[in-house]
């Protein structure tokens, strides 16, 4: 049915298109910029160790503060415990408060100059910044560059989320949401494959450091202040080389990617989006007439777009829901994730540290598998009904794995891993289609960003919580993972409580008006 000379919105034209060769470019699009950002995140958390003992080499040995070094040949010998937790505080947090800074602040660029340029600008820069951390030889140099990437790779995130709501039908908009997020921790498992393959070159005494000065190719020896050493080639630096790749990724982007034309026609360019609709329909093979962006029907907008809006009175309760789901979700998932290799290995039920990496690795293809399914049941169930069940199943998969995790039985930990990690990012990922569901346009990605960016808090406090009460409890991870019940059941509270409108099926537009209506 043409809609010339007819009203019309861009949800109903995108809606009228269906899934095209349009949606699956975007798909590709948006999949790679998530690949690149999941392994530009996970890449300092695999090489914490190494870069801390390769930059403590480099200090002053009569000024030089040991407890780097203590911590790295700790984490690298399999005494982990506090030790561990200090390596990852000391190392990994700067990229996170980059991301916090980054996330707060890319979210309200995007709504101002749109979707496409802040993506473009968020990948080119983090992985610019990304080649600086290849050469550092001093622990501040590497610090604020890690941070610095980090505003970057906080951005993007954000963004992507918001792009695929804006150019996915509405029917199909959670499992697409959502398999964006398997893309990332696909990212994630490039990371730790990437990693790995170095150590075992380097265990081998293969130096591959490309473009690099004798300085930081040469394998280094550290002696620890109780008398260990630890010896390795500089074999990490590849990684963050390899990190660089975004940059001309970033380039491809502003060649050929597009902005949505939601963004158009919410900042007042009607016949950019126009033009962008009859793109979108000719490439879909479709006659919808000719449009006039005379016709083209926007919602009513919001009298101010600054971050306030999304703690006034329409918008608190969505605020408050996403927000707390969300920042539970990183508690779950980045509380844990730190901790499986000292919890299964020597510092915990006696696993060599091949096996224990192999869990590791084993939980986050669990998350891929529920990034993917999780979009299917929310798209087909609603997204309520499907944060009930997975805070529901979330606690159920605790119960199982405190009671009957133990030493001994490789397998079997393998099988609690995987329903651990699918479980955990089943509940967070369900979270992500409410994010762009929940604001108008004009303040959509400063929501979602800002929604992420307060939850990485509880992402950067977690593994630390685990470090002060292991101590507590003895070790005694049984009895540790039991406590994960608390959270879940906030999660399900939280859900039942806060969650109250159901966006799933709906257009953007209809919730929009809905939302302002309110």
């Amino acid at each position: 049915m043409s809609l010339e000379g007819q009203k019309f919105t861009v949800s109903e034209v995108i809606d009228r298109l269906g899934i095209n060769k349009f949606t699956w470019v975007m798909f590709i699009f948006l999949g790679f910029a998530m690949i690149f950002d999941g392994y530009d995140f996970m890449v300092a958390s695999q090489t914490t160790s190494a870069v801390a003992t390769t930059l403590q080499a480099f200090l002053d040995p009569s000024g030089a503060d040991t407890s780097i070094a203590t911590v790295a040949i700790n984490a690298r010998t399999g005494n982990a415990g506090s030790s561990l937790a200090a390596l990852g505080a000391s190392i990994s947090s700067w990229g996170l408060l980059g991301m916090v800074i980054g996330g707060a602040i890319g979210g309200i660029i995007s709504d101002k100059i749109g979707r496409k340029k802040t993506l473009v600008i968020a990948i080119i820069f983090y992985g610019a910044f990304t080649l600086p951390q290849a050469y550092a030889t001093d622990f501040w140099f590497y610090a604020i560059t890690r941070l610095i990437a980090g505003l970057g790779v906080g951005s993007c995130i954000p963004v992507v989320t918001t792009c695929f709501s804006e150019t996915i039908p509405s029917k199909n908009r959670g499992v697409f949401i959502t398999f964006g997020m398997a893309f990332m921790v696909l990212g994630w498992v490039l990371a730790g494959v990437a990693v790995t393959t170095l150590n075992s070159m380097a265990a081998s005494g293969n130096v591959v450091i490309p473009f690099a000065w004798e300085a930081i190719s040469n394998p280094i020896t550290l002696n620890g202040a109780d008398g260990s050493s630890v010896t390795q080639t500089q074999n990490w630096r590849m990684a963050y080389f390899i990190g660089v790749l975004p940059v001309v990724y970033g380039v491809l982007l502003a060649l050929f990617m597009k902005e949505t034309p939601h963004w158009f026609a919410n900042s007042g360019y009607s016949e950019k989006a126009v033009d962008r609709l009859h793109s979108l329909i000719k490439g879909a093979g479709q006659n919808l007439g000719t449009l006039d962006p005379a016709l083209l029907t926007v919602p009513p907008k919001m009298p101010s777009a600054s971050p306030k809006v999304l703690f006034s009175k329409k918008f608190i309760v969505a605020t408050a829901a996403i927000w707390t789901l969300y920042f539970i979700g990183q508690v779950f998932v980045y509380g844990l994730n730190p901790w499986i290799t000292p919890m299964m290995g020597d510092g915990g039920f006696g696993y060599s540290g091949t096996d224990a990496s192999a869990m590791q690795t084993f939980n986050n293809v669990a998350a891929i598998c529920s990034n993917v399914t999780v979009g299917f049941l929310s798209d087909k169930f609603g997204r309520k009904r499907t944060l009930i069940f997975s805070w529901l199943f979330v606690m159920l998969a605790v119960v199982i794995f405190a009671l009957t995790v133990g030493p001994n039985n490789f397998a079997y930990c393998m099988f609690l891993f995987f329903l651990m990690g699918f479980a955990m990012n089943f509940a967070i990922t369900g979270v992500q289609p409410l994010m762009p569901e929940s604001y108008p346009t004009q303040v959509r990605n400063t929501g979602v960003s800002w929604c992420q960016a307060f939850a990485r808090f509880g992402g950067a406090a977690a593994p630390i919580v685990f470090a002060s009460i292991t101590p507590v409890f003895n070790n005694n991870w049984n009895q540790i993972m039991l406590l994960l019940l608390a959270p879940a059941a906030i999660g399900l509270i939280c859900t039942i409580v806060f969650v109250r409108r159901e966006t799933s099926g709906k257009d953007l537009d209809t919730l929009v008006s809905e939302a302002v209506a309110e």
